[in-house]
């Protein structure tokens, strides 16, 4: 089949083209005032432009005029290219991320270490494995501590993750002065609260004004840092502040802290706020969804209170629990990646599309609206609604676990890529650790609590990069009823300022 296109469109007969509404400059203007000025999110304007729907008319494909230049807008989740002819996820723009690894072409020499000090931890199933009871320790008493108030619920997850990743032995050990305490900083606040939602309103709303804010990062690492000397002296080798140390071939002391430069102080700052930031947003769409689908809610309720028989609880070694099909069904729906992504193409490659080809050259602005693809018909028979059967609809055999659900080479979910590329080299290495996490977490909450929540409002926010829910709403935690909460004890959480001991001891994760 060939799709026409009007004339002035760049693949004629191969891709439909959306002319937008200025002779000028086509979409660029518009695109501007609608995501920077209006606030609105990428994915909205692509669908109020008919953008999205001259993609869905064309096999998911089309292009757009942006400026002088043309772009390639997807709303599917096909690879279309390799990372090899993309440029870094982050456009280059080392004056926000410094050194990090998604700042760094796909050959370049330091890369493949970079990723593997946060993979051989975050990304390892025998790591994550090792680390959940001590993230259901840190978990019970924290929301111990907060039980009977009622609090926002994006407070709520944010806090509860940051508190977790800083006091797990092996992870990030920050128990001297943990990052809650950096949330509720005047001075750090701000920015270690929205570092990514800055940085995406860089990179998705093509807005470099953003990007000053964002410097308070390497203030805050180095602050961090030093009020954590001790324990970050004694953790294990898998703590990611270490790994970064040992990658840069740098004594872990006061002297080489103070000494590192910017670009070193904002790699580390980034992959510290990702580890937490990433996890507690796809958590806040978790909790969001749960608490608005009564149904799901009862049964992972149900699973976390070990009722046998339970509808939807899952049999031992039977694949991913409920809870985890959960998650990973929130990941759709919302996750903690921009609703639209783009990268640019740094030399020409060849597109296929529905029987044709053409030559696409450097240059090129290649669009995922994620949005859109995780809720692909064609993969999810009810792509819409909040449904774990939607994951269970991806499965591609009995064998399924999250680690394979998870996998480079699985497309059916972009919510830890940024655009798919065949192979997926880029896919994050913590994926794995943020959706055990949060089915840790959620075993706990659910397990031990009658949750109640009011205003939840699960639309796209305005004025954030990084998808919102338009109303996070309130979350009240109250004791679950003997007869039903699971009868164990709360384990001891020896609370901040308390460094990691021998008997929280991790080993290094076999490679």
């Amino acid at each position: 089949m060939t799709v026409t296109a009007p004339a002035g469109a760049p693949y004629p007969g191969v891709l439909a083209h959306h002319p937008g509404p200025s002779a000028a400059d086509g979409h660029e203007q518009a695109f501007h005032e609608a995501t920077v000025v209006r606030g609105e999110p990428a994915s909205a304007y692509f669908r109020a432009s008919g953008i999205s729907a001259c993609a869905e008319a064309g096999g998911g494909l089309c292009t757009f005029r942006t400026g002088r230049g043309f772009a390639v807008y997807q709303i599917t989740n096909t690879p279309l290219l390799t990372e090899e002819v993309l440029a870094p996820s982050t456009d280059t723009n080392r004056d926000l991320f410094g050194d990090f690894m998604g700042s760094l072409l796909h050959d370049h020499p330091d890369r493949p270490a970079k990723r593997g000090a946060v993979e051989r931890s975050l990304g390892s199933a025998a790591f994550v494995a090792r680390i959940e009871p001590h993230v259901r320790r840190h978990t019970a008493a924290h929301l111990a501590r907060v039980a009977g108030r009622e609090l926002p619920l994006d407070d709520f997850a944010l806090e509860l993750v940051a508190h977790v990743d800083s006091m797990v032995p092996g992870v990030l050990d920050l128990t001297e002065r943990p990052l809650p305490e950096y949330l509720r900083s005047p001075d750090y606040g701000e920015v270690v609260r929205g570092f990514f939602d800055l940085a995406s309103d860089v990179i998705c709303n093509v807005n470099p004004d953003a990007m000053r804010q964002a410097d308070v990062i390497v203030p805050f690492v180095r602050d961090l840092l030093l009020a954590n000397f001790r324990p970050l002296s004694a953790a294990p080798a898998t703590n990611l502040v270490r790994r970064y140390f040992a990658l840069w071939d740098l004594p872990f002391t006061r002297e080489n802290i103070a000494r590192l430069d910017p670009a070193r102080v904002k790699e580390l700052g980034t992959v510290v706020v990702a580890t937490y930031d990433t996890t507690a947003l796809s958590l806040l769409w978790t909790l969001g969804h749960l608490e608005t689908t009564p149904t799901v809610k009862a049964q992972v309720v149900a699973e976390a209170r070990g009722r046998a028989g339970a509808p939807g609880t899952a049999c031992p070694h039977a694949g991913p629990s409920l809870t985890e099909l959960a998650v990973l069904e929130a990941v759709r729906l919302g996750g903690s990646n921009p609703c639209a992504l783009w990268r640019r193409t740094t030399r020409p490659f060849l597109l296929r599309h529905r029987g044709h080809e053409v030559t696409v050259p450097a240059g090129t602005m290649m669009w995922l609206d994620r949005w859109q693809a995780n809720r692909d018909p064609h993969a999810f028979p009810r792509p819409g609604s909040f449904d774990p059967d939607n994951v269970r609809a991806i499965a591609r055999s009995g064998r399924e676990t999250v680690s394979s659900l998870l996998s480079r080479s699985r497309y059916e979910i972009n919510s830890f890529s940024m655009v798919n590329t065949r192979r997926n080299p880029r896919k994050c290495p913590g994926r794995l650790f943020s959706v055990r996490m949060q089915a840790a977490v959620l075993g706990e909450l659910y397990g031990r609590y009658d949750v109640t929540t009011h205003g939840i409002d699960l639309r796209l926010k305005h004025h954030a990069a990084m998808p919102r829910p338009a109303g996070p709403g309130t979350i009240e935690l109250r004791p679950a009823r003997q007869d039903t909460a699971p009868q164990d004890t709360v384990p001891q959480d020896t609370g901040s300022r308390t460094p990691a001991g021998p008997h929280d001891a991790i080993r290094e994760p076999t490679p």
